[in-house]
């Protein structure tokens, strides 16, 4: 049986990590809310199980949200996330398997019995201009070579048959439209909703251009990706998905998006002139669940999705500074805000290594990380509390912190300042970086670098206090 959004949900509910919402919500006032507070306070992702003004349907939230999580998606630890998908990531892409039809065509709608506000897309935030969907993967198809591209957007309900889109600028999809575009034709688009965990991952990953991400997927997964044919555009989609919408981006032309509270948790960024989506069918399940996937105030499920993949790239960037770098870690903080805070976990050599490796985390193939922070190996890079600890006890700001001016930032950061007016499509930002250095001294100074040696509570690391408490 192929792996689906259901086999994952199975796995979830094994591991303890989803919980069932039995009582009525509504998409349009609390889904988003209840689903919040699942995942911050209780660490859990939600699926509910009634839907006001949409019976007969489910939905699952956060299902991606958490390190954990993801780590069970592909059979590993969250220590061991890394490690795992480098192994993985030597094998290459996976060629997708094309079947005649699946279990996303069981219900087929098209031209005027298409209908959005069928489903039960949900309202995010109290700040968005209305309902929006977060968890719909965009498969677009490059028109000189063919390959198929996978990208994870936020998409405006507009209509019965409109959506919104915000493409990111220099990105993948960006690039594509563009040529779109300059043949002045529209661009034809399927968005997927609802699948394995994998799927989600591989379509935040910044593969290089011309790779299709389902191709991964189906290496993550161990097995092909199932897909089917389009009804109405020239574009193949996975077979075992929940919901496939189908329509064209018309060239040119833009209209009014947002406000929508993106993953710093601010809702202005990246609103304005936007293209847009005709819808012209859509297929699902008979019994479809929808994933509400949550952006907005972090942790959101996108922090994760974008973070995880940031971490193994830059893994990879770093360890070569140099020559070699003994890295340990590299951490995304999700509770950051979009990953705009890199973390990497090193024994320093030598002097000026740890500025080194800022400077290349600095400069990756994401754009998301404006500040990097080098800390040592006695330093958990996942516990904010140790590493506030680090950057208060080990840095000198005058020695250790550095900044480049003038940088390309990411175009949904609103502390960065826009140099293209705000109603052009797309926005661009131009900000700075910064380095931060706290890192004991190197191994070539033993001495000073023994100074820093932390201390502990007598006995903490040889009892355990549960030993002597009366049960």
């Amino acid at each position: 049986m192929a792996k689906d959004l259901r086999t994952f949900l199975r796995q979830l509910e094994e591991a303890g990590e989803i919980v069932n919402i039995k009582k009525e919500v509504d998409p349009k006032t609390n889904l988003a809310g209840i689903a919040w507070q699942g995942e911050n306070k209780l660490g859990k992702a939600t699926f509910f199980e009634n839907l006001k003004g949409y019976p007969g349907w489910k939905a699952v939230s956060y299902a991606e949200a958490s390190r954990k999580r993801l780590a069970l998606a592909v059979g590993t630890t969250p220590r061991e996330f890394i490690p795992t998908m480098n192994e993985l990531l030597k094998k290459g892409p996976t060629k997708k398997q094309l079947v005649e039809t699946g279990p996303v065509k069981e219900i087929i709608k098209t031209g005027d019995e298409v209908n959005l506000y069928e489903l039960p897309i949900h309202v995010m935030s109290n700040l968005d201009a209305g309902p929006y969907m977060g968890g719909a993967m965009a498969i677009i198809k490059d028109p000189e070579t063919g390959i198929q591209n996978v990208s994870l957007h936020r998409h405006q309900l507009k209509g019965k048959n409109k959506l919104g889109v915000l493409m990111h600028p220099g990105r993948h999809m960006d690039m594509i439209y563009k040529k779109y575009e300059e043949r002045n034709e529209p661009m034809p688009i399927a968005l997927v909703i609802g699948h394995h965990a994998i799927y989600y991952l591989t379509c935040c990953w910044t593969f290089p251009f011309g790779v299709d991400e389902f191709e991964m997927a189906g290496t993550f997964l161990g097995e092909p990706v199932r897909t089917v044919k389009c009804e109405t555009v020239d574009l193949e989609v996975p077979a075992d998905a929940e919901i496939i919408i189908e329509g064209y981006v018309p060239p040119f032309e833009r209209e009014e998006e947002g406000p929508f509270a993106e993953h710093t948790g601010y809702a202005r960024a990246g609103a304005g002139k936007n293209p847009y989506i005709i819808v012209t069918a859509i297929t699902r399940r008979k019994d479809a669940i929808y994933y509400a996937l949550q952006g907005g105030k972090p942790i959101a499920s996108s922090q994760i999705l974008d973070g995880l993949p940031m971490e193994v790239v830059i893994y990879n960037r770093v360890k070569d500074v140099g020559g070699f770098v003994d890295v340990k870690d590299v951490v995304a903080i999700p509770c950051a805000g979009g990953s705009h805070i890199i973390v990497v976990q090193i024994t320093p050599k030598i002097q000026g290594e740890a500025k080194d490796v800022a400077l290349a985390a600095l400069s990756s193939p994401y754009i998301h990380p404006k500040i990097a922070i080098v800390v040592d190996d006695d330093i958990d890079p996942h516990d904010e509390k140790e590493l506030i600890w680090s950057l208060s006890t080990r840095v000198n700001p005058e020695r250790d912190v550095f900044i480049i001016p003038g940088t390309h930032g990411h175009h949904l950061d609103a502390s960065l300042p826009l140099i293209t007016p705000d109603f052009v499509h797309p926005q661009i930002r131009r900000g700075s970086k910064m380095g931060i250095d706290a890192t004991k001294p190197p191994l070539t100074e033993p001495d000073a670098r023994d100074h820093f040696t932390r201390s502990h509570a007598m006995g903490a690391d040889k009892f355990d206090i549960n030993d002597f408490i009366d049960k």
